[in-house]
């Protein structure tokens, strides 16, 4: 709670308000879980603070969402919940899937086989979604200069550091004032002058590789 308070510049009791409103998606939350469960495998490499990420997109309220890295969806899911609450906001996502069995073998975060970038997705939650297949490098400069403006964006690709420094330096011109950015699998030193130079503190999430920014 403390973590998401100081990124978005708001008060714990409104963070802890948000959080509440994810009782009422017990149920789109259970079927987003028991549709992984029930390709059998035992883990997903995913986000790792989806409640958090609700918060965070919560209480930014964006118009225009981005993101490096669906897989499963687990990401994507929570954002999209909080669009829904917000009434607000597309979330524009770009996936270069892998999957099991594929170029990297089978990584964790491998989608299984005959599925697609964010499979585990309810339909439900499809509106307001924009899933773009590909490498970033290739599509998140087009994506960009066709919305314009960058108000959300969330990095969760697996750790590359110079994969990590493109998508930095790309999104940058693109980050409104009040703007937030962040990331999973942080090349920290790239992450803080991201930040710096924008006038902004990266923020830990405690021990992990998560990390985000506020745009002042």
């Amino acid at each position: 709670m403390g973590w998401v308070a100081k990124v978005s510049g708001r008060q714990t009791e409104e963070v802890v308000a948000v959080m509440k409103d994810l009782k009422s998606h017990s149920e789109i939350i259970g079927e987003l879980l028991k549709g992984i469960m029930k390709t059998g495998k035992a883990y997903y490499a995913q986000f790792p603070a989806p409640l958090d990420l609700y918060a965070l997109v919560r209480l930014a309220e964006p118009g225009t969402v981005a993101e490096s890295g669906v897989a499963s969806g687990i990401s994507s899911a929570f954002i999209l919940l909080a669009l829904t609450d917000n009434g607000r906001g597309v979330l524009h996502s770009i996936d270069y899937p892998d999957s099991q069995g594929g170029r990297h073998g089978n990584e964790p975060w491998a989608v299984p086989s005959g599925m697609s970038s964010g499979w585990a997705i309810p339909r439900s939650l499809w509106t307001g979604w924009d899933l773009r297949t590909g490498r970033s490098e290739d599509l998140l400069k087009p994506l960009l200069e066709d919305i314009g403006r960058l108000d959300f964006y969330c990095h969760d690709s697996p750790v590359d550091a110079r994969h990590f420094a493109f998508e930095m330096s790309t999104i940058r011109p693109w980050l409104r004032g009040g703007s937030l950015v962040v990331a999973d699998n942080t090349v920290w030193e790239t992450f803080e002058e991201t930040a710096s130079g924008l006038g902004a503190v990266a923020r830990r999430r405690k021990s992990s590789s998560l990390g985000a920014f506020r745009v002042p």
